[in-house]
């Protein structure tokens, strides 16, 4: 290797970094009680439908755009505009996802629309919905949800075919009409109060998506509302949700709603790392790295939630369990280990690990000396822009400057 590889290079360290992830839970009929929700072999859809909690403000970036069908389009949808085309519609069935016949399917769609465009949907429309489905309005649910993820033009088939469930007594064709409404969402016209209302219905029967959805609600409306939140995400959470853990021990964290209590918020997070929560785990390991008011750090602990925390994929566990491989903090050191975490990282973007996982090519440990994958590494990183893409930038400069004349730079690129 030539001198470029034996140059001395600052390993820091980043912070560790926190984000809310949110999880769909499989379909299941029963969700009532306190036992964690099962799954359906072959669903892929939960009981919350399209609408998985909604826990960031519904403002901004985090806003789904729908385009929505105007009157004079209304008018003159078709059944093509609303289903996909028969090859996925089979691969739907096939999945599990609903299992009424496609021509069934069609037929559903053929009579809402023409109930729409004629300004007429009477209760009659509903009872032939019901017909079609094999008086199944779970079926009716199932279809609504496969409309709206293919057509941005299904809004108003949507919401008809979740209020024929609902009114069927299909709790989560309710859930779904609630959050249309609530939302506004593919064009409905928006009625909070009634969405609102039908979300508390839902709430008191234990269903855990309501209780999560209200808490998400109060926590953004209600000033005083972090009590109600507590109790609701505990009720979703004793319902099967894992992810309400973590939304519970977030806010004891950082004091959000209630007095801010690290104890509480150990015990929020080991209650979802039990079920395997990736955000749950990966705080304990925040937690077990820091010391305590009560003890010393545990860094062979950290390490442990860290790596079950990558193991399932969060790019930021897998970055601090190549930092602790690469420096032996918690764990005997292996740049090889090392590598392979930091590669797992780098291939999701995260900067951090593209830094290092560069400089771990650049000096030849743990991996091949690959300089010409430590400069791509780094021309990713500096053409993001930002602080870490000015190191990057400096690092490019050397490696160009070492490489023209194979001097000896007094600089030094800081790898986060």
């Amino acid at each position: 290797m030539t001198s470029i590889a034996t140059r001395q290079f600052r390993h820091h360290i980043g912070r560790c970094v926190t984000r809310s992830v949110v999880h769909k839970r499989p379909q299941l009929r029963q969700y009532a009680g306190t036992s964690p929700v099962k799954s359906r072999k072959g669903s892929p859809q939960g009981i919350g439908g399209v609408f998985e909690p909604f826990l960031k403000p519904m403002n901004g970036s985090n806003v789904e755009t729908v385009n929505e069908p105007s009157p004079e389009q209304i008018k003159t949808l078709r059944v093509e505009d609303i289903l996909p085309k028969d090859e996925q519609l089979k691969m739907i069935v096939t999945g599990g996802g609903i299992t009424m016949p496609i021509e069934k399917q069609k037929a559903v769609v053929q009579t809402i629309l023409e109930a729409i465009q004629q300004d007429q949907l009477p209760s009659i429309t509903f009872s032939s919905l019901l017909d079609l489905s094999g008086s199944k309005a779970s079926e009716l649910t199932a279809l609504g949800n496969v409309v709206l993820r293919t057509s941005n033009k299904a809004g108003p088939v949507a919401l008809c075919l979740y209020e024929c469930a609902m009114n069927a007594g299909d709790d989560s064709g309710a859930f779904s009409y609630a959050n249309m409404l609530y939302r506004g969402h593919g064009g409905t016209v928006k009625d909070v109060e009634r969405g609102i209302q039908i979300l508390t219905d839902l709430a008191r029967k234990g269903h855990p998506y309501a209780q999560m959805n209200l808490a998400a609600i109060v926590m953004r409306t209600k000033k005083d509302g972090g009590k109600t939140a507590v109790q609701l995400y505990e009720l979703a959470g004793r319902g099967g949700l894992d992810i309400a853990w973590t939304e519970l021990g977030r806010m004891h964290r950082a004091g959000l709603g209630v007095e801010q209590d690290h104890s509480k918020a150990v015990e929020y997070f080991r209650k979802g790392a039990q079920t395997g929560n990736t955000q749950c785990n990966f705080m304990l390991g925040v937690y077990a790295s820091t010391p305590q008011a009560d003890g010393a750090a545990d860094q062979a602990a950290a390490f442990k939630y860290f790596q079950k925390a990558a193991i399932k994929g969060m790019p930021e566990a897998q970055y601090n369990v190549g930092l602790r491989y690469f420096t032996g903090n918690g764990i005997e050191q292996n740049f090889v280990n090392a590598a392979e975490f930091y590669q797992m990282a780098a291939a999701q973007g995260f900067p951090l690990a593209q830094s290092n996982l560069a400089r771990m090519y650049y000096e030849g440990r743990g991996v091949k000396p690959n300089v010409e994958k430590a400069e791509e590494l780094w021309q990713t990183l500096a053409d993001r822009g930002g602080p870490i893409g000015k190191d990057a930038e400096k690092c490019l400069q050397d490696l160009a400057t070492s490489q023209g004349n194979r001097k000896k730079d007094s600089g030094k690129c800081a790898i986060m």
